[in-house]
Order: C-alpha cells, then sequence, then structure tokens
C-alpha cells in the first residue's frame, strides 16, 4: 500500500498593496498593479507612474494653472498617449522644461501613491503586465522609499486629527461662520472659502489645482481647530500623550509627564495647553534630522551616523566658533557613505556654508 502524496503548500498571496508591490519589484516586473483607489505602473520593478481618482493628475495641474490649454492637452494626447510619449512631447514642444517635468511628475506621483498604498478597504488587486502609462519614461522610484513615504505621510495625519472619516467626506464648515479674525490665514482660508458641504477633499484639491494629500491634511488641520463640522457616525481616537524629549517606550521622569489628552467634541475648538509656573527644560533634539545650526559655528567633532549627527564631545551648551579652515568646493569632499540621498545633499550644502562663514 502506497503513502497518500503530501499535499503542497502554495504560498499564501499578498494581504496588502504594499506587500503586492514589494512582491512585484523582487520579480522586477514591469506592468500596471490596479486596485479600488488607482494604479501604480511599473517598469523593471520600479514605480514609474501613478493615478488615483483622490488626487489630480498632472493633466489637471497643468491646465488647471493655465500653463497648459485644455485644447493643447487633448491633441498631445491624442497624438502621443498611445505610443507613451507625452511627456518628451511636452520637452519638445517646450511647453515645459525637462525640471518642471520631473518636478510635476515625481510630485503626482508620490500624491496618487498615497491613496493607493494607504487603502485598507480590501478590494480586488489585479496586475496587468506589459501596461504602458500614456506620459512615458520620466523619472522612477525605489518602491521600498515610497512605502516608506506613505508610512510618514499617514503618521503625519494621525497626529494632526485622528478622524480618517474627514478624508472622504464632504468638507463642511460650522456654523456660525467664523469672524475674520478667527478665521485661519492662507491655503486653509481659502479652503473654507471653497468648502460648500458638498465637495470632498478631492474635489477641492482638483478645484484650487492642490495636492490631494496637502488638502487633506489642512482639512484635519480644520476639523482640529474646531472650524469644520465632523461626521457624526463614529468618533475620533484619543492619540496617547507624548512627552517631549522623550523617545517612545522611555519612562519619562515626574518633572516632564504631561497630562493625557481628553477627547474634544466635534466642532469644538480644543483647550489651550497649561502653562507650567517653571520653565520647562528644552525638548531634546528629534532624532532623524539635521542639526539647525549657529551661524559662524563649526562642528568639530562631529560625525554622520545614518541620517542622524552625534557630536562627539559631551551633552552641554555649544560656544560657537568661528571656522579657521579656507573655503571649499565640493570637489574637495570625499563622497558620503548616506543611505539617504537628499541627506547627502543637505550635508554636503552645510559643510560648505560651514567653510565659508
Amino acid at each position: 500500500m502506497t503513502a497518500a502524496p503530501a499535499a503542497v503548500r502554495r504560498p499564501a498571496p499578498p494581504q496588502t498593496p504594499g506587500e503586492a508591490l514589494g512582491l512585484l519589484a523582487a520579480r522586477r516586473a514591469t506592468g500596471a498593479l490596479c486596485g479600488p483607489l488607482g494604479s501604480l505602473h511599473l517598469v523593471d520593478g520600479q514605480v514609474a507612474h501613478a493615478d488615483s481618482p483622490r488626487a489630480p493628475g498632472l493633466a489637471e495641474l497643468l491646465t488647471g494653472c493655465g500653463r497648459i490649454t485644455p485644447g493643447q492637452w487633448a491633441e498631445l494626447l491624442r497624438l502621443h498617449g498611445p505610443r507613451a510619449r507625452v511627456g518628451e512631447a511636452l520637452v519638445e514642444r517646450r511647453l515645459l522644461t525637462r525640471g518642471e517635468l520631473e518636478l510635476g511628475h515625481l510630485g503626482t506621483l508620490f500624491d496618487a501613491a498615497f491613496f493607493v498604498l494607504a487603502d485598507r478597504s480590501g478590494g480586488v488587486w489585479r496586475f496587468e503586465p506589459d501596461a504602458r502609462h500614456w506620459l512615458g519614461p520620466v523619472a522612477t522610484v525605489d518602491p521600498g522609499r515610497l512605502r516608506r513615504e506613505v508610512e510618514r505621510r499617514g503618521r503625519l495625519l494621525e497626529r494632526i486629527w485622528p478622524w480618517p472619516q474627514l478624508d472622504t467626506a464632504p468638507v463642511r464648515p460650522v456654523v456660525p461662520v467664523p469672524r475674520p479674525s478667527n478665521r485661519p490665514p492662507g491655503r486653509r482660508r481659502e479652503l473654507l472659502d471653497h468648502a460648500d458641504g458638498r465637495r470632498t477633499p478631492a474635489d477641492l484639491a482638483r478645484l484650487l489645482g492642490r495636492s490631494g494629500f496637502g488638502v487633506t491634511a489642512d482639512v484635519r488641520r480644520l476639523a482640529a481647530a474646531g472650524l469644520l463640522a465632523a461626521p457624526r457616525h463614529a468618533a475620533p481616537a484619543v492619540a496617547p500623550a507624548v512627552t517631549p524629549g522623550v523617545a517612545p517606550g522611555v519612562a519619562p521622569s515626574a518633572a516632564t509627564t504631561v497630562a493625557p489628552a481628553t477627547p474634544v467634541a466635534p466642532g469644538v475648538p480644543r483647550p489651550a495647553a497649561p502653562v507650567a509656573e517653571a520653565e520647562a527644560p528644552a525638548p531634546a533634539r528629534p532624532p532623524g534630522g539635521l542639526h539647525r545650526r549657529v551661524p559662524g559655528a563649526t562642528l568639530t567633532g562631529a560625525t554622520l551616523t545614518g541620517a542622524t549627527l552625534t557630536g562627539a564631545t559631551p551633552p552641554g551648551p555649544v560656544v560657537p566658533t568661528r571656522s579657521d579652515h579656507p573655503p571649499t568646493t565640493a570637489a574637495d569632499h570625499p563622497p558620503l557613505a548616506v543611505p539617504d540621498p537628499d541627506i547627502a545633499l543637505l550635508t554636503r550644502v552645510r559643510t560648505l556654508l560651514e567653510a565659508r562663514l
């Protein structure tokens, strides 16, 4: 009697859009990953384009600001879209410079990718091999970097006001409308002026020619300030108390403990934080960023570790001293072994400025 063959276990399908993107990137796939809130186009495993109905595209931004007329765009799309050469045609016709094209393309890519990858609805996803985007090759983004940026933006929204229902609901200002002296300045005031109770954040982004994520963040800021009527079918979660100068997971001392936040009813501004009798010590500098520099100071003894600058001297007041080194050029500095090219560029600029002060 022969034994029954063992069952072959197939790998489980990806559970999230981010996992599906990582799997396609590992296979160096080319095509379009399509989901409920948009699509991502890949070329050899790198993300080359992103589209979402929640974020204005390059065409909407260019025609909305008057840089290109709708007739010009329709002609470009008809002539060069089937061959995926719209981007090249924009530069050839001198409607955009190469730098403007890359800047606008990357801005809309990150904007749309946030809504595509942050989707938690659990809808159906499909991959279309060898699908090409009508814009054509402009610039690509590493999937890992894209996922980190999506996670960073998600954390930012949660810190502003943890109420995701605001991202898709019609924007309704509170009644009565705040007095002019209490109205927010700049772009958030523009949002209030165009919020009619029917337009969603995506509608306002297209109307104003702004990024979908930027409008979404401003809508949450207006809700946190009590200037919007928040949806009534859910209540905002209370964010955990954050102690300035204390890293997450580290127990703060009794002198620096902050009382937990209290829930605030929709449409009611948050109460002002109590003022301490004695001046609290200055919060520690957040990890992962560049230090703010004192004019004329030099960072002698500082070493670069990852994306954080750490001084070699013991903690204490830093006395600004003027650098005695002659001015140098970028060619005089060795290449930096930094994983983030943006941090490397900022570090080079900082070093050159130090030498000339």
